[in-house]
């Protein structure tokens, strides 16, 4: 047993000594690459005035980080920081600012240090809005509390969303990998969509609320829905905080539901392996539903 056991380290060995050698190898012609690693695109920051009055925004980008926030003069900028050369696109259009960014290469994509990231930053007064819709692929969303809208859709891949402020209509809010973050003191119907990434809702009063994930954790803290709140899982979790709705319907395979409610509900509950521990359902109160498989249920009142 003992050889055998020094016969399975040795070839555990080996087998690493290659691996490291060959990643050796990849890392030494990578390397090789002209202006693969000592050769990073520059960026340069890019100031556009805005011409024009306007209540819609829309920004399409790529890899940039969009930020909106409330501008100390009480004037109408953008600040975009990029590759040197690019250029983009600023203008009022039919009572909409629309910003767009030319599609970027696959080298502007390699270069780009990992400490630089390119942003684009539209400062606005502090205010309302109307409709704001953003698209990005890799790039993060954030809005700051200062600004509110009429409606939302933020849309990105791999980036970040942070929503603040208050939105009087609809909130769409679509992502991959990136989390989803809601601080809205009021919002309207909330539709949100992510595979990976996670969820969170903290201090919002919205009329509902729809959430879809693959493997996301959700977590509501101190958010309430007029209507209903639907929230479907595979393997995410679902956190609630002092958290309520007309109705709530919670479902996920493998994860766990836990937390606390404001008010009294009539608990519907449904599990094959996992374990229940809720209050007594009370006729009266709001339907709340909630299906597991194999994860457990954890819920109390707490007004």
């Amino acid at each position: 047993m003992k050889r055998l056991s020094t016969l399975v380290l040795s070839a555990l060995a080996i087998a690493a000594v290659s691996g490291l050698t060959v990643l050796r190898t990849g890392l030494v012609a990578e390397a090789a690459r002209p202006g693969r690693w000592d050769s990073w695109t520059p960026l340069v920051t890019t100031t556009y005035p805005v011409e024009g009055s306007f209540t819609d925004i829309a920004i399409t980008d790529y890899y940039a980080d969009v930020h909106l926030r409330p501008s100390r003069d009480g004037a109408i900028s953008v600040s975009a920081r990029d590759a040197e050369g690019v250029s983009r696109t600023v203008q009022v259009v039919n009572g909409t600012l629309t910003i767009t960014r030319p599609e970027p290469t696959a080298g502007e994509r390699i270069f780009h240090h990992e400490d630089d990231d390119p942003e684009l930053t539209l400062y606005l007064p502090a205010g309302n809005y109307g409709a704001l819709t953003v698209t990005t692929t890799s790039g993060d969303v954030e809005t700051s509390a200062q600004l509110n809208f009429a409606s939302a859709s933020l849309t990105t891949v791999s980036g970040d969303i942070d929503l603040n402020g208050a939105v009087n209509g609809p909130v769409t809010c679509l992502s991959t990998s990136g989390d989803i973050e809601l601080r809205c003191p009021t919002a309207g119907a909330v539709q949100i969509e992510t595979t990976s990434g996670d969820v969170e809702l903290t201090g919002c009063y919205v009329d509902s609320l729809n959430v879809l994930s693959t493997s996301g954790d959700i977590d509501l803290e101190h958010s309430v829905a007029a209507g209903a709140i639907v929230i479907d899982t595979t393997s995410g979790e679902i956190s609630l905080e002092r958290a309520d709705a007309a109705s709530l319907t919670l479902s996920t395979v493998s994860g766990e539901v836990e937390g606390s409610l404001l008010t009294s509900k009539n608990f519907s509950v449904s599990t094959s392996l996992g374990r229940v521990s809720v209050p007594t359902a009370d006729p009266a109160g709001a339907p709340c539903t909630v299906t597991t498989t194999s994860g457990d249920i954890r819920l109390v009142v707490r007004p």
